[in-house]
């Protein structure tokens, strides 16, 4: 009985544990998001580039032309569902990460009585937060203006946003360990910016281009994202070689499964990276 007893108190007790640490993660997210709203300048990174993409869905909806079978401002916004990772989670944390390290910040909060995942998790919380905010607004673009109609697979696409999310904010806190300021962040960051505009296949098709520039293409972090996400919005096959046919939710699945594991390959490299030059101190020299 007393066996029986402890076993069931264990969850309980975990769960306790775990609310407190919730809210602490909860109170830095909202420090953070305050910070990026006093600074203007990473206000308009994380919130006015997106805004400005948004904008311009709705100005071309309705111009008749298409993209791989598809109205071309639908193909788009589906792709700027997972291109909004790299503003809102990617240059987001590169940024603040860099800027609180050199600050003195994170040494300061580590020093405290928050564990590191409480210091690092408070800031990617936040950054998730506001990227789910930016596709909510998408959503609404494509279900009311686009006439794109409600996501066919709801538990693909999260687990998709989740995962990208996931994938950005590793690499992020690995490139903050290698840049030396928070205002060198704003060249740090512009390969996998140009990048993931050029080669991820969010606005142009990876299948139209030289074989070459598939192969690069297919090795970006953001493809196989961009791949699910339009996969799991549309229930048709968008996968780089797909046929574009329509697919049922297992058939949807079975599609993204090469793309969920690249993801996952990239969460692995990621978390590598991430722990190999990751810096809570100032650099020097």
């Amino acid at each position: 009985m007393s066996t029986t007893r402890s076993r069931a108190a264990a969850p309980a007790a975990a769960r306790a544990d775990l609310r407190p640490m919730l809210r602490r993660m909860l109170r830095l997210a909202r420090l953070d998001l305050t910070l990026m709203w006093r600074n203007r300048s990473a206000m308009f990174g994380v919130l006015g580039i997106p805004a400005f993409f948004a904008v311009m869905l709705v100005v071309g909806s309705g111009n008749g032309n298409t993209t791989a079978g598809i109205d071309a401002v639908l193909y788009t916004g589906t792709g700027d569902l997972a291109f909004f990772l790299i503003f809102a989670v990617f240059i987001h944390l590169t940024t603040g990460f860099t800027a609180r390290r050199e600050e003195l910040t994170l040494k300061r909060l580590r020093s405290g009585p928050l564990s590191d995942l409480e210091v690092l998790g408070g800031s990617v919380l936040g950054a998730v937060l506001m990227y789910f905010a930016q596709s909510a607004v998408l959503i609404a673009i494509i279900v009311t203006v686009l006439d794109g109609g409600p996501p066919a697979d709801p538990v693909l696409l999260l687990v998709g946003m989740l995962g990208g999310a996931a994938v950005c904010a590793l690499l992020a806190a690995a490139l903050s360990g290698v840049t030396a300021t928070a205002e060198m962040a704003q060249f740090t960051v512009l390969p996998m910016l140009l990048a993931s505009m050029g080669l991820s296949g969010f606005m142009f098709p990876l299948d139209d281009m030289p074989a070459f520039v598939q192969a690069v293409g297919r090795a970006m972090p953001l493809t196989p994202v961009v791949e699910i996400l339009r996969t799991a919005y549309l229930g048709r096959d968008y996968t780089v070689g797909g046929d574009h046919a329509a697919l049922g939710l297992v058939e949807g699945w079975a599609a993204c499964a090469p793309s969920l594991l690249a993801l996952a390959a990239w969460g692995a490299a990621g978390a590598w990276l991430a722990r190999r030059y990751f810096r809570w101190e100032p650099r020097r020299g």
